[in-house]
């Protein structure tokens, strides 16, 4: 067996995707006390608990700030096992260092060395320091497959997602201006101006409806039910889409088209640059984002008349229709059936 270096073990350890024993084990620590400081932190902030136990809360915090400083450093300093484009010693470590979760880790921590320094004696900044440590709730995202899957329903659908939040806060900024212009003069201290009714706003139009503050007037009442119907839809979207986009996720684990079902071959259909497909091989056609073809034509399949090297485009000709079309290789399956 092959000697093993520290820094490429160091790697193994803190990689959460490593299988060994010893990183299973390093992971559910690192989760156990990412959990406990949660706790404490929420505990601290009922007064009689904080005076019984303000030592243990104090050694808890300095223990897992030495554990995550640790932790942290052992990232960086083995990064460059972890291949391009992190591999040069100085610049991939700094490269890795500004991933996003490496910024959380190093944001988690700052907040207990800016005290310990006293890098401030404002009472209300240490008070907003110390809740930052919420924030290590966040690195459970690097070991929760579930936490993951969010990300990647997100990462999939963040232009449909800014679309429909973007037509949410055009909805709010509208209805709030109406409602303002419509019940200033009868209630001046509930609509005082566009911000202060845009709280009205934000209830009636996700439906929460509290009542601490309600339209008098007719107009105000009839723009009121408008924005409460309106509300049910649109501000309902951005849950659809999320919805769709862990369908679609699921899809890359499962193997199935989110659509119509079909089984995709990951290993044969998609790589860096792309199947090859001959003359006269059967494809199906499977619209992604990156396809230019129309969305009628997914499932469907066909046999590749030509291809065009040059191009790299396939003619199809469609099974039932005859139909001929071109494509390129992001556009095309291996169907398995």
């Amino acid at each position: 067996m092959g000697h093993i270096s520290l820094r490429k073990r160091t790697r193994r350890l803190v990689d959460p995707t490593h299988a060994d024993g010893r990183g299973k084990l390093f992971n559910w620590v690192i989760i156990s006390l990412i959990l406990l400081n949660v706790l404490a932190v929420a505990l601290e902030t009922v007064d009689w608990i904080y005076a019984a136990y303000s030592a243990q809360f104090v050694l808890l915090e300095t223990v897992s700030v030495a554990v995550f400083t640790a932790e942290y450093l052992a990232r960086i300093w083995s990064a460059v096992e972890a291949g391009e484009p992190y591999d040069r010693p100085v610049v991939g470590r700094l490269r890795y260092a500004t991933r996003p979760l490496l910024l959380l880790d190093l944001v988690a921590i700052a907040p207990f060395y800016i005290t310990l320094v006293g890098g401030t004696s404002d009472l209300r900044f240490l008070r907003a320091l110390r809740l930052m440590r919420f924030l290590r709730l966040f690195r459970l995202v690097r070991y929760s497959e579930s936490m993951q899957a969010f990300g990647r329903a997100f990462a999939l659908k963040r232009g449909q997602l800014v679309v429909a939040m973007t037509g949410n806060l055009i909805l709010l900024v509208v209805a709030s201006s109406l409602m303002y212009f419509a019940e200033h003069a009868a209630q001046p201290e509930a609509f005082p101006s566009i911000p202060g009714t845009m709280w009205w706003g934000i209830v009636t139009l996700t439906t929460v409806g509290y009542g601490d503050v309600t339209p008098v007037t007719p107009t105000g009442q009839v723009i009121g039910s408008a924005v409460a119907i309106l509300g049910i839809g649109l501000f309902a979207l951005p849950a659809s889409i999320m919805a769709s986009g862990f369908i679609q996720g699921s899809s890359y684990e499962t193997g199935y088209c989110p659509d119509c079902g079909h089984e995709i071959d990951w290993e044969s259909d998609v790589s860096a640059d792309g199947p090859t497909y001959g003359v006269s091989n059967r494809v199906r056609i499977d619209i992604t984002a990156e396809s230019a073809l129309d969305y009628d034509y997914h499932g469907v399949h066909g046999t590749v008349a030509e291809y065009d090297p040059d191009r790299d485009e396939y003619l199809i000709e469609l099974d039932e229709s005859e139909e001929r079309l071109t494509a390129t290789w992001k556009d095309l399956r291996t169907p398995l059936r």
